[in-house]
C-alpha cells in the first residue's frame, strides 16, 4: 500500500477537502502512477458517495 493512497483515504474519509481540488488531484496521482486505477476508483467513488450525503 502506498503512502499517497493512504493520505488520500484519510483526507476523504475526513471530509475536510474541497472536491473540485481533490478530484485534480487523484487524476494527477494516477497520471503519474502515484495511485492505480484501482485506487484512483474507489477514492472517486468515496467522494462521490459523500457528496450524495444530505448535508446535516
Amino acid at each position: 500500500m502506498n503512502i499517497t493512497y493512504i493520505n488520500a483515504k484519510k483526507v476523504i474519509a475526513s471530509g475536510n477537502y474541497n472536491p473540485t481540488q481533490m478530484a485534480t488531484l487523484l487524476d494527477l496521482y494516477v497520471s503519474y502512477n502515484r495511485i492505480t486505477i484501482e485506487q484512483y476508483q474507489e477514492l472517486m467513488d468515496m467522494m462521490n458517495a459523500q457528496q450524495e450525503q444530505p448535508v446535516e
